[in-house]
C-alpha cells in the first residue's frame, strides 16, 4: 500500500513533468510557421468576440485548398471592434536567444488599408513595433516582413524594458494601428493572413537583391571579417552593427575598403546585426558571438 507521502511525491512529480512539457511546447523556435493547414486557428484568438478569427479552407496564397486565417473587425465600439488577434501559446519564449529578428507572413486586406504591427507582452511589459507595414485594401496576397529586433520596438501601455520582454515573451499580438499600441485600431476591416513565420532573416523585398557583403565566418569568438561586394568599389558604403539589445554598437565609413576585420573577443555573447547601407540600398545579416 502506498503511503500518503508516496502519493504526494508522485503527484508532485506529475505536476513537474506537466509544467516541463508546457515550457518546452511554449518555446518559440526559428523557422516555425503557422500555415493553418490543420483546419484550426492554431491558438490565434481575439478574446472571445462575436467575430473571432476563423480558418478558411481554400483561397490562400497558393490558391485552391490552401488554408488561411481570416480576422474581421467591426469598427465602432465593443467586442470585435478592433483589428487585433493574439496568441499566448506557441509564440511564447526567448526571441533573443533564438536569433529571431523578424515575423514574416502572407496577407491581404479586403476593404480597408491596414497598418500592421507586432506587439509582445513579457518580462519587461508591453511593447509594439514602431514602424507599421502597410497592407493596402484590395491587393493580392503578398509576403510582408516586420523586423522585431530591440531597436524596432517602443514600450506601450506601461511597458518598461524592450530587451527583457524579447527575452521572455508571454503574449504575441498581430494588430493594425496607425500608432504603436497594445490595442488594435477600431476599424471595419477584414485581414486575411497565412504562413506566419518566426524568421532569422529580414525580407529581401526591403533590400537590394544584390548582396552587398559577406561575413567570414558569421559565428565566431574572436574576429568578425566582412568582405564587401565588388560593386561597392568607388562607392561610400556605411557599416552599422547593433548589439543584442538593439543599440548601435559601431558605425563606420567603408569607402575605399574591400575588407574589414573587427576583433570581437570582448563582446558579450549573443546575436548582433551587421548592416551595410549604400545609395538607398541596405543589406543586413546576423553575426553570432560565441
Amino acid at each position: 500500500m502506498k503511503t500518503t507521502t508516496q502519493k504526494q511525491s508522485k503527484t508532485i512529480m506529475m505536476i513537474l513533468v506537466f509544467l516541463t512539457c508546457q515550457c518546452i511546447i511554449a518555446q518559440v523556435n526559428p523557422g516555425q510557421i503557422d500555415d493553418f493547414e490543420d483546419g484550426t486557428t492554431q491558438n490565434w484568438t481575439d478574446g472571445g468576440s462575436s467575430v473571432p478569427p476563423v480558418n478558411i479552407s481554400t483561397g490562400g496564397p497558393t490558391g485552391a485548398n490552401d488554408n488561411f486565417l481570416q480576422n474581421v473587425s467591426l469598427g465602432a465600439n465593443g467586442p470585435g471592434s478592433r483589428q487585433v488577434m493574439f496568441n499566448d501559446q506557441q509564440w511564447n519564449g526567448n526571441y533573443t536567444s533564438q536569433g529571431i529578428i523578424s515575423i514574416k507572413f502572407h496577407a491581404r486586406a479586403l476593404n480597408n488599408d491596414l497598418n500592421m504591427r507586432i506587439a509582445f507582452d513579457g518580462g519587461g511589459g508591453r511593447i509594439c513595433t514602431v514602424t507599421p507595414v502597410l497592407v493596402q485594401a484590395g491587393g493580392a496576397w503578398q509576403q510582408y516582413t516586420i523586423p522585431i529586433s530591440a531597436s524596432d520596438f517602443t514600450t506601450v501601455a506601461g511597458g518598461s524594458n524592450v530587451s527583457m520582454t524579447l527575452a521572455d515573451v508571454t503574449d504575441m499580438r498581430i494588430l493594425s494601428n496607425t500608432s504603436a499600441s497594445w490595442q488594435g485600431q477600431s476599424i471595419a476591416a477584414t485581414l486575411e493572413i497565412d504562413n506566419i513565420e518566426a524568421s532569422t532573416t529580414l525580407s529581401t523585398d526591403n533590400f537590394s537583391r544584390e548582396s552587398l557583403f559577406s561575413m567570414i565566418p558569421n559565428i565566431s569568438k574572436n574576429n568578425l571579417i566582412i568582405e564587401l561586394a565588388g560593386a561597392l568599389q568607388g562607392q561610400k558604403p556605411i557599416m552599422e552593427i547593433y548589439d543584442p539589445s538593439g543599440r548601435l554598437l559601431l558605425e563606420e565609413d567603408l569607402q575605399n575598403m574591400t575588407k574589414i576585420e573587427i576583433p570581437v573577443s570582448n563582446w558579450p555573447k549573443g546575436v548582433y546585426l551587421v548592416k551595410i547601407k549604400n545609395l538607398g540600398m541596405e543589406h543586413t545579416e546576423r553575426f553570432i558571438k560565441q
